[in-house]
């Protein structure tokens, strides 16, 4: 018997299938390359925007630190300064703030007080005129002050609204305002209030 020996290598038809799954494997890498290219020159253009704006915040950074720093140095000498007011300024004002409102008459509101090195500066609204009058002649009489000045007296009106000027509103009395300096006697104010 003769062997059967073929030493002509099989040539099978190609598969399409295989040429089809290449093909889009190829598409693909070529799209995540795409991808990537695309990606890495945003992120770089994404860095330049980034570098700029990091500069241009540091520079607003050292101009407010530098603002920081005057003010600090200012507000030093500011604080120096209110170190040397209190320590001439060591009364107390208790007392002071008692007297005023104590004499106040009724309906009457202290807005605003200040100390001085020897005066008080207060705004008191009231009433009427009259008990301006009144106040202005109990803080006179008041052993804690030497000399009691009126410095202004103005109108204001409770809610105002937003009426114009040709109507008056006839039902509503305005209020006074008045600014008043007081001379501190610092004898009586030193004895705690006794002569």
């Amino acid at each position: 018997m003769i062997p059967d020996i073929n030493l002509i290598p099989n040539l099978d038809k190609e598969d399409p299938g295989s040429k089809i799954f290449y093909l889009i494997l190829s598409i693909a890498v070529l799209l995540l390359l795409s991808l990537l290219t695309w990606q890495y020159f945003q992120a770089r253009a994404e860095i330049v925007s980034l570098t700029k704006e990091q500069t241009a915040l540091q520079t607003q950074r050292d101009e407010l630190k530098s603002k920081l720093d005057g003010m600090n140095q200012s507000t030093k000498g500011s604080l120096q300064q209110s170190v040397e007011f209190v320590e001439l300024v060591s009364y107390p004002v208790t007392p002071l703030i008692d007297e005023i409102q104590m004499l106040q008459p009724a309906h009457s509101y202290l807005r605003n007080y200040s100390f001085g090195a020897e005066s008080v500066s207060i705004t008191v609204d009231f009433e009427t005129l009259n008990d301006v009058a009144e106040y202005i002649a109990r803080l006179t009489n008041s052993s804690y002050f030497n000399d009691v000045q009126i410095s202004s007296v103005s109108n204001f009106d409770l809610g105002t609204d937003n009426s114009t000027d040709s109507e008056i509103d006839f039902d509503v009395i305005p209020r006074k305002t008045a600014n008043i300096s007081l001379l501190i006697d610092e004898r009586y104010l030193a004895t705690g209030g006794v002569e």
